[in-house]
């Protein structure tokens, strides 16, 4: 049986500077239906003047780190302003399958080192 979640999103820190992301989907105009149990994070993550960065995603007690894994053209005109062509950063965005829990948290880890970025709230609709 699906159930039907919706989401409120809260950041932790503000976005920009050097640090800009945005999370697609899910999307708080769209109620989530969890049908297996899981759901599918997209969105971007630049973090200029960092290098071999991830994606970080806490779930209830559990920490997972994820490669950026999509390219992101869009991102790098609009957000830094560059040709996206062979920028350093183009690969910026992410497309993730996740358990799913009522609370997620994203945020960047490099070197070893966590930002939480944005906490993922979901309530059932």
């Amino acid at each position: 049986m699906a159930v039907i979640y919706t989401l409120t999103k809260s950041p932790l820190v503000k976005s920009g500077g050097q640090l800009y992301w945005d999370i697609d989907s899910p999307s708080e105009q769209q109620p989530l239906k969890i049908v297996n149990g899981r759901i599918v994070l997209r969105g971007w993550l630049v973090a200029e003047g960092e290098a071999d960065s991830h994606v970080a995603v806490k779930i209830d007690h559990m920490t997972y780190s994820f490669p950026f894994n999509t390219k992101r053209p869009d991102v790098i005109s609009a957000i830094l302003k560059q040709p996206p062509e062979k920028h350093q950063k183009l690969r910026c965005g992410f497309d993730i399958s996740i358990p799913f829990s009522t609370k997620i948290i994203i945020g960047l880890e490099s070197d070893g080192v966590i930002t939480w970025l944005e906490g993922l709230f979901f309530s059932p609709a």
